[in-house]
């Protein structure tokens, strides 16, 4: 505990593994309700959730890191994050009460997110910086310091 006090960059970095492992938790959970859309919904959540998982539970090569600052530069960003989160959070708002619980958490941790945009106390955690190396990759915005 008192090392998450001292780096809250660790704060973070278990915040986005829990959300993770919520996503894949809330998409085992659409699978219950047999219906097309709560499938799609189910794959499109355990898609994200490894993503997500993958980032944060080993450090991504340069490559790798590459690869999602290409497709996914919001992933680089608090504010991106927080969007992307809120996105999947208010998909698993659905039949089951283990599903409310999911999606809940998950937009609320991307409400956390969205306002850790706009407050600089927080560095970023290294799983979530850009890569420097690609040239064809989309700009991460980042908010003003003083």
């Amino acid at each position: 505990m008192e090392r998450i006090l001292q780096n809250p960059e660790e704060l973070v970095r278990l915040a986005n593994i829990a959300v993770g492992g919520l996503m894949i938790a809330g998409a085992v959970g659409c699978f219950i309700n047999l219906s097309f859309s709560s499938i799609i919904i189910g794959i499109y959540e355990i898609l994200a959730g490894v993503v997500v998982l993958g980032m944060e539970v080993r450090q991504p090569s340069e490559q790798g890191k590459a690869l999602v600052s290409h497709y996914a530069s919001f992933m680089h960003s608090f504010i991106g994050r927080g969007v992307f989160y809120i996105l999947m959070g208010v998909l698993l708002l659905n039949h089951y009460t283990l599903l409310y619980v999911c999606g809940s958490i998950v937009a609320f941790v991307g409400l956390v997110f969205v306002a850790l945009h706009f407050v600089p106390a927080i560095d970023t955690p290294s799983t979530m910086r850009a890569p420097d190396n690609d040239p064809e990759a989309q700009p991460v915005w980042q908010a003003p310091t003083e």
